[in-house]
């Protein structure tokens, strides 16, 4: 009954929380080439954006504007995932607006690997735009008028292929559920663990040999899922071999470290039934906060709070940085040292509680 309810109760609040909210304060980068009113007051204009999709109540700024001086590097903050769009204001913005039947136009570059929320910027974006032409109309009848170029930064990337990272961390759960939970339940529960117990190996290795199997099984699924990703769903990761290895390599550190977790939670059970009803919330509550199935800016405040200590969000980030940006090893190396930390923490938890547990 607690699992009939709970279920659906938490996939309403963690799915309606996290998918279609507000997407605010998203880092954009902004290139001023020009400074006067005109260029200036475009600035004012996207700094005072508010996102009110909920009827104007507590709206909250869309974007945090970052003053880059060169376009190289704004691009460069682009690739690595430091911001997600780019606004460029060119030389003789200015002077080009107070000259008579003059158009010019302002460069939006977008991280279209985030679909979502490319959209809101380029949406946000010819807004502030617009309401500068009205004023600019109103002001100086010379007929000059200010356009906006939204152009992607990669290829055309669908809704489906940002939904692919967090499938894979999911992937990853699944399997730990089970081959991290479920089987060690089921073997405590048919004596097979108190057999281990009487050979001369070590508990640590008893544990050690838990958590290698649960990975090769995850790893297993995971290229398995890859596969059919590619084929059947169009998901089309770059084709570097480096980046690929890095990709695998870190769904091996998540799989290692969540398999840990899982035994950990696991080894105290004595029903294989109460495990699997009680696994169900972790399950819902990693994928949603990791940002699989919508930008993180989009969600409330406490599950981006939840979202900083969960292993899943720094997977999802590194792997899609990996799979459609083509980012260096810099831009993920804090989504590594998260999730070296978090596992050798949890592999430490796991041998612990085992060696108490029995």
């Amino acid at each position: 009954m607690l699992a009939t309810i709970g279920g659906p109760f938490l996939t309403l609040i963690l799915l309606g929380s996290a998918y279609g909210g507000a997407i605010t304060h998203v880092p954009i980068a902004v290139v001023r080439s020009s400074y006067g009113p005109f260029s200036g007051r475009l600035v004012d204009l996207l700094r005072q954006e508010q996102n009110c999709a909920y009827g104007g109540i507590n709206c909250q700024s869309s974007f945090r504007l970052i003053d880059v001086p060169a376009l190289d590097e704004a691009q460069d903050m682009l690739r690595e995932g430091t911001v997600k769009g780019v606004i460029y204001i060119p030389p003789g913005f200015d002077r080009s607006l107070s000259l008579q039947n003059s158009n010019v136009t302002v460069t939006v570059t977008l991280d279209n690997t985030d679909p979502l929320s490319a959209a809101s910027i380029g949406t946000a974006v010819s807004q502030a735009n617009q309401q500068l032409s009205s004023s600019i109309r109103i002001s100086n009848p010379l007929n000059s008028r200010s356009n906006v170029d939204l152009e992607d930064a990669y290829r055309n990337i669908l809704y489906i292929e940002f939904m692919a990272p967090g499938t894979l961390c999911q992937s990853v759960m699944f399997v730990s559920i089970i081959a991290g939970g479920v089987q060690l339940v089921h073997d405590k529960e048919r004596g097979i663990i108190e057999g281990y117990l009487v050979t001369p190996l070590e508990r640590y290795e008893i544990v050690v040999g838990v958590l290698l199997s649960g990975v090769i099984k995850a790893l297993i699924s995971i290229l398995v899922l890859f596969a059919l990703a590619i084929i059947v769903a169009g998901i089309r990761p770059i084709p570097d071999p480096l980046r690929i290895s890095l990709t695998l390599f870190t769904l091996f550190l998540t799989a290692l470290g969540i398999i840990a977790m899982m035994t950990a939670y696991a080894v105290r059970f004595t029903s294989s039934d109460l495990y699997r009803v009680s696994c169900f919330p972790f399950n819902l509550v990693l994928y949603y906060t990791s940002g699989a199935v919508y930008p993180l800016e989009g969600f409330p405040s406490w599950m981006r709070q939840i979202a900083v200590i969960n292993p899943e969000a720094y997977a999802v980030h590194a792997l899609r940085l990996l799979m459609y940006r083509g980012s260096r090893l810099s831009s993920i190396i804090g989504d590594f040292t998260f999730l070296l930390t978090f596992t050798a923490l949890m592999i430490i938890v796991a041998v612990v509680t085992f060696r108490r547990a029995l």
